[in-house]
């Protein structure tokens, strides 16, 4: 009886501890198509759709020849890509803008981070910079030669109410002359309780109140 008042109990509490994963895509950046888009020197070039909006600004390199390009959806290989590429002596910034709705992420999501799959990134490291209706967020890193990994970075607690009231998300993209990155998906990735902490405390109280009723019962 006292192994099974501990398993009772046992499973009782990993109720309590437990949560269930949950990924929200923004984009798969299968559609709307985009590009090639590019921008002269010291330009910037913008597409506006239905799922983002979609700029390029062209920060340094020779002003002919070749340039800074940003793909989306059918003309990637393989298709449904984000792709940036920089020529040799080439520097742009990328940036992609979603607008989310109030409410994506619960209130009561935990552990709340961005994920994006990165198909391939170049030699260099390529910047990340996230910001909600205009404000900073967070700031990170991709290292040089990343390939097929899923990348995630955990979204600050300051940003968190940001986000839950909806509104704008914007990534910026840049980093070392002539980076080149493509990108397979990005979102949120959180976890959240499958069970809230009063109702997971009262079954495992009616657990081991039901394993003690059961044990008396068996004694007499």
């Amino acid at each position: 009886m006292k192994r099974t008042l501990v398993s009772i109990a046992a499973a009782a509490f990993a109720a309590l501890a437990s949560a269930a994963p949950v990924s929200v895509t923004i984009d798969d950046f299968n559609s709307p198509n985009v590009g090639p888009l590019t921008a002269a020197l010291g330009a910037t070039a913008t597409v506006l759709d239905a799922v983002r909006t979609t700029s390029i600004t062209t920060l340094a390199g020779p002003a002919s020849g070749n340039g800074a390009l940003v793909k989306i959806g059918a003309d990637t290989f393989p298709v449904g890509l984000l792709e940036v590429a920089n020529a040799s002596g080439r520097d742009a910034e990328v940036e992609l803008s979603w607008n989310l709705a109030a409410g994506l992420l619960p209130i009561d999501a935990l552990n709340v981070q961005f994920f994006l799959e990165v198909v391939q990134s170049d030699g260099n490291a390529t910047d990340l910079a996230f910001f909600m209706n205009g404000a900073p967020l967070a700031a990170f890193a991709i290292p040089g030669n990343t390939a097929n990994q899923i990348m995630s970075f955990i979204l600050p607690a300051a940003g968190f109410n940001a986000v839950v009231g909806g509104g704008v998300l914007s990534l910026k993209v840049n980093g070392d002359t002539g980076w080149d990155l493509t990108v397979d998906q990005f979102g949120f990735k959180y976890n959240t309780p499958e069970v809230s902490e009063p109702a997971s405390l009262a079954l495992t109280g009616l657990a081991l109140a039901g394993a003690v009723v059961a044990s008396r019962r068996r004694k007499s």
